[in-house]
């Protein structure tokens, strides 16, 4: 796992030295948002926890705003790339699972905004977070809330773009990109976040790769996988 974490780390640098298009006036609203929540330290919000992070799924937990954004939520840097690949796939639907406090579901749609956008929550506290933050920027997703297994099958397919940011399990993360995967239009891709969490999730993420026989690379802390 060392040598794929240093050379996913030379090729999100050589594109961080790249050339960039100027941000978008949505994404700079982002970040704006983003940096405003990371002083909120004196609100406290109880959300429950689901996936890698809870010792049962459901327990309730509370943390200021400013330490939940810290916890899981996209940071700037990540988000720009993420924001990069949205924008060089111009999808027309795209898929999120884990919309914790929407700031996935904010860099995409800054991406591409006349895309479809559909992202799934089990928390209910973070789904109300994420909803503020989408009125907030006037981006309006299709925001399901419960567990990923259970809201999967009745979402329409195929998908253009689809973004794995929850359950951070190397187990989970084959059975939801192998689900995904047949899901995909053709040109798609699943954008893994995390693969280096730990090395069940590298493991995971080696078998995604094995089992769809598809073309995949590894940038920073994302594995891509194309169709």
């Amino acid at each position: 796992m060392g040598g794929a974490m240093i050379q996913a780390g030379w090729k999100y640098l050589r594109w961080y030295l790249s050339p960039q298009p100027s941000p978008s006036p949505s994404l700079k609203a982002v970040k704006k948002l983003y940096h405003r929540l990371a002083q909120a330290r004196n609100f406290e919000i109880s959300i429950e926890l689901f996936g890698a992070r809870s010792q049962a799924l459901g327990q309730s937990e509370s943390f200021s705003l400013a330490e939940l954004l810290q916890r899981s939520a996209s940071p700037p840097w990540k988000g720009a790339l993420l924001y990069s690949l949205v924008r060089r796939s111009s999808p027309r639907y795209a898929l999120e699972l884990g919309t914790h406090m929407g700031f996935g579901t904010l860099y995409i749609a800054a991406a591409a905004p006349t895309v479809e956008i559909h992202t799934i929550e089990a928390s209910i506290g973070l789904a109300k977070i994420a909803q503020r933050h989408f009125r907030l920027l006037g981006v309006k997703p299709h925001l399901h809330i419960g567990l990923f297994e259970d809201i999967l099958p009745r979402l329409p397919a195929p998908w253009d773009f689809v973004y794995i940011d929850g359950d951070h399990r190397g187990e989970a993360l084959r059975t939801y990109g192998l689900f995904l995967y047949e899901r995909l239009a053709p040109s798609g891709q699943i954008v893994c976040d995390d693969i280096f969490w730990s090395i069940d999730m590298y493991r995971g993420w080696k078998e995604l790769v094995r089992m769809t026989q598809g073309r995949a690379e590894i940038v920073g802390p994302f594995g891509i996988l194309y169709k």
